[in-house]
């Protein structure tokens, strides 16, 4: 419900214009308005306020109760927020306060023309999204600009929309935008057919990542396994000095010995690594070290002979320069006719699924950092389940792809790079990453420790929506942050059927009432297991 607060003395208005009672109380941005006695029902949480004088101060009404005194008054709590402003005969939203009201100014309720002009699509390039939880009449919009340039996360339970919102916020950028150039890791396989010919799908059968792309950190987190902390770090040592023999052998087709470091994207064979470690190890003196060299050796070898590291491993002697085709089909360079790259991670070993994530990152934010900035596309980077390769506890490692992805969130603006958030447990993901976001999208958070994060990070003027996470229905939430005027509590359009992501809950109820997984359906899916090729 909107208010108005006025300037002038009520009179006798008693109609549905009629003041709900004078300010008795400011504080700063904070308003007290003790309300006239009939007309307390006609005040909401969340319901806008507004002051008439020269501007049209704006404010949100933050609380309603009822005091001690006798009698007792109903003392309703408002939050200033903004102005209405004219120009050129139009009117217009703006943030902040020029003239705070006065005492004994009075409040009424607004009519639609308030939250119109409160709400109406920025002048800002903006997409809509949906329409206000409270108006269904009012459309919700969120400047596209805001949104991407300085990061945003999408947040809520399993089951609530989160993946629906985030292909909806994805498809409206890209039909205003449709030369973006936009990568998902997905890695649930839940958004391939959501975007059908607008996106590039690469899964564990089509994706190659070479080794040689790998930096050492990378490289170690992958081959160093085993022993004890001491044996680690010198397998570790022995690692770096193969691989930087393994990358000069090639040095002269880039610049030259001098230009080579363990880190240079620089093909080499991975047989040239197998033999430089062999080599080293021959030149023991003693055999009492050739046990580190026959771990990280065996290790590499038993990688080379698993088909599900095909997709790292697969020309294990091939070194073939293929970093330009990688950075353009991964990136969308060019465009091509789609906007989007798909990374289906589905496939992907969980032990390495953190190091291809890491690898990544690491390309975006090298390419973005060497590219001629006059001609250097802007890219967003979504990260799915986000918590997954950001946790907040660093013991869980990940320690590669933290740094990875973090260098994104801290500096990607400088480079025209964007960072979505994708999670169900915004209290498991890094501070660090989650805290660049400028725009949160919450949707339904059941968990106390979710809530009370989103809470911290909401301004003062949207905690009154917060009473709301925990009880939303799927497709609302509430939106705060550089993309909107104000905190708003929306629910999002509905999806075509043909463009909704693959993460529906299972329908038991009808899929139990008919026995069709036959034994046809479990030979061909023992097949593709052993197979390793889902």
């Amino acid at each position: 419900m909107t208010v108005t607060l006025l300037r002038s003395d009520p009179g006798a208005l008693v109609h549905n214009d009629a003041p709900l009672g004078p300010i008795v109380k400011i504080n700063g941005a904070n308003l007290l308005v003790r309300a006239d006695d009939g007309n307390e029902q006609r005040a909401k949480v969340g319901g806008l306020v507004k002051i008439g004088g020269e501007n049209d101060v704006i404010g949100i009404v933050e609380s309603i109760e009822i005091s001690d005194t006798i009698p007792p008054r109903t003392i309703i709590s408002i939050d200033l927020v903004g102005e209405i402003r004219q120009r050129n005969g139009q009117r217009f939203f703006t943030r902040g306060v020029s003239n705070l009201p006065g005492i004994s100014d009075y409040v009424r309720p607004a009519g639609k023309d308030v939250s119109t002009v409160v709400y109406a699509q920025p002048a800002a390039p903006s997409i809509p999204v949906g329409r206000l939880s409270g108006d269904p009449t009012q459309e919700a919009y969120l400047m596209s600009d805001e949104l991407l340039a300085k990061h945003f996360a999408v947040v809520g339970s399993t089951g609530c929309g989160k993946s629906c919102t985030t292909t909806l916020l994805l498809s409206r950028i890209i039909e205003r935008q449709p030369n973006a150039h936009i990568v998902m890791l997905d890695p649930h396989s839940e958004y391939a057919t959501a975007f059908g010919d607008l996106a590039e799908v690469m899964d564990i059968s089509s994706c190659r990542l070479p080794f040689w792309m790998l930096n050492l950190e990378e490289a170690t987190q992958i081959l160093v396994r085993g022993g004890t902390n001491e044996e680690q770090e010198a397998q570790a040592i022995i690692l770096k000095d193969a691989l930087v023999k393994a990358r000069l052998t090639n040095a002269d087709d880039y610049g030259g010995p001098t230009c080579v470091t363990v880190d240079s994207p620089i093909p080499f064979f991975i047989r040239d690594v197998q033999r430089n470690l062999e080599e080293s190890m021959g030149r023991l003196n003693r055999g009492d070290g050739a046990g580190i060299y026959r771990r990280l050796l065996s290790r590499l070898d038993s990688l080379l002979q698993d088909r599900r590291y095909s997709f790292m491993f697969g020309d294990a002697y091939f070194a073939t320069d293929c970093l330009a085709e990688l950075v353009g089909r991964f990136f969308r360079i060019p465009v091509a006719g789609k906007p989007l790259t798909i990374v289906d991670m589905s496939g992907v070993p969980s032990e390495v699924a953190d190091v291809v994530v890491s690898v990544m990152g690491r390309a975006l934010f090298d390419f973005a950092l060497w590219s001629d900035p006059k001609r250097r596309p802007p890219i967003l980077l979504v990260c799915e389940e986000a918590h997954r390769y950001l946790p907040a506890n660093e013991a869980l490692g990940f320690a590669a792809c933290r740094r990875s992805i973090s260098r994104i969130a801290r500096e990607g603006r400088k480079y025209g790079l964007s960072l979505a958030l994708i999670s169900q447990r915004p209290s498991e993901l890094s501070l660090e990453a989650l805290s660049q976001c400028g725009t949160v999208v919450a949707l339904r958070l059941g968990n106390g420790a979710d809530q009370r994060l989103v809470e911290a990070a909401l301004p003062d003027t949207g905690r009154t929506m917060m009473r709301a996470l925990s009880s939303m229905p799927p497709q609302e939430a509430v939106v705060f942050g550089e993309a909107v005027s104000l905190p708003i509590h929306l629910r999002f359009d509905d999806l075509p059927l043909e463009r909704r992501p693959r993460s529906s809950s299972a329908r038991f109820s009808v899929a139990w009432q008919d026995d069709t997984a036959d034994e046809a359906f479990l030979s061909e899916a023992i097949r593709h297991w052993r197979m390793a090729s889902i």
